[in-house]
């Protein structure tokens, strides 16, 4: 499954440096001073990756290689050490997830609210740009040195699990469901016990009956392999979003670069990026219920109704709550929450 899937990435990446490489031939490439900036991710190359990969090749090919943009696989830097890292010029660029930050980007951590109005990539990555630019997010993360690039858009959330599959509200009640945040948070709402398993322990926790089922998006069902020691898998839960993560760079850094650069990265951003990123996504959220039906699980599909028990059951609270944390640091929360549910609905035909 990895090597297919590696091989399809490879393409689209391939795919996106021959458009960089056509746009090159039609437009003088960019001249300017040698730049070299450090990117610190986590992992290994994925779907998750696919737009950070993409710019790497897009800065290379439109600057004849005078903006070296290097990818460096936890060398740098854990993956809650960023934003330090960021802040302290240890590197120019990193992947964030702010609920890795607690009590530093806090603002941010709407996005990651359960069961948000948003159904598509497309929409999560318009309101995720246009809330990581209200000033008070905005500020949060300068603050640490850092300003917004452009968001991950992580899929919405489903569980696989193993046991007897939920098939009503009451199914859910006791459950041990791998799940952490926000997510966790509306989880005990609804009766779920949520446990805060790191994702490379998940299908060991599952195998060894620690845990009776994981929420991720699919395609990270597929790198955890979760399927493997399940049942069954959820189509339809959609219980979050994940999108309270994406690519951070130091403003210092930005700052510095020449006028032309910059406008490279708005050009990536705005003609390539996403288009880049949601295509990964695709790939593997399209394979994930073939693959987990080979496997044997059972496709447990949530109906509308079931789905907005669950969310009447687990969101309130949770956004209330959220809403009142954002007061507590002098912010206006219910401003904020408005802000993101206005946006869902301006861009829920969204598209790139």
């Amino acid at each position: 499954m990895g090597s297919i899937v590696k091989g399809l990435l490879t393409g689209l990446l391939v795919l996106a440096a021959t458009s960089g490489s056509a746009s090159a031939q039609s437009s003088a490439i960019v001249d300017g001073p040698e730049v070299v900036w450090n990117h610190s991710l986590w992992g290994k190359p994925r779907s998750f990756t696919a737009e950070v990969e993409g710019l790497a090749k897009f800065l290379d090919e439109r600057t004849g290689g005078k903006f070296q943009y290097n990818i460096h696989w936890g060398t740098l830097s854990q993956p809650r050490d960023n934003l330090d890292g960021i802040a302290v010029g240890a590197f120019q660029a990193a992947n964030f997830s702010s609920n890795y930050y607690p009590g530093k980007v806090e603002a941010s951590t709407g996005l990651d609210l359960p069961f948000l109005p948003i159904d598509t990539l497309h929409q999560l990555a318009r309101v995720s740009d246009e809330y990581m630019e209200v000033p008070t997010v905005r500020d949060e993360f300068r603050k640490w040195n850092a300003m917004y690039y452009m968001s991950t858009a992580i899929p919405l959330y489903e569980v696989v699990g193993k046991g007897k599959p939920p098939e009503t509200f009451e199914d859910w009640k006791g459950m041990r469901v791998r799940a952490l945040g926000l997510m966790a948070d509306a989880f005990r709402e609804i009766g779920i016990a949520p446990i805060g398993t790191p994702p490379g322990d998940v299908f060991m926790a599952m195998d060894r009956g620690l845990v009776d089922a994981a929420a991720f998006a699919y395609y990270a069902h597929l790198s955890y392999r979760t399927y493997e020691a399940a049942d069954w898998y959820t189509n339809g839960l959609k219980v979050t979003t994940g999108a309270a993560s994406g690519m951070m760079f130091s403003v210092d850094a930005y700052e510095a670069l020449p006028e032309q650069y910059r406008a490279l990265l708005e050009e990536y951003k705005a003609e390539h990026g996403y288009g880049i990123q949601i295509a990964a996504y695709e790939i593997e959220q399209a394979k994930a219920p073939q693959v987990f039906q080979e496997a044997g699980l059972k496709e447990v599909v949530i109906p509308p109704e079931e789905r907005k028990k669950l969310a009447d059951a687990g969101a309130p609270p949770v956004w209330k709550a959220w809403v009142e944390k954002m007061n507590g640091y002098g912010y206006d929360g219910q401003a904020l929450l408005d802000f993101i549910l206005d946006s869902a609905e301006r861009h829920r035909d969204a598209s790139f």
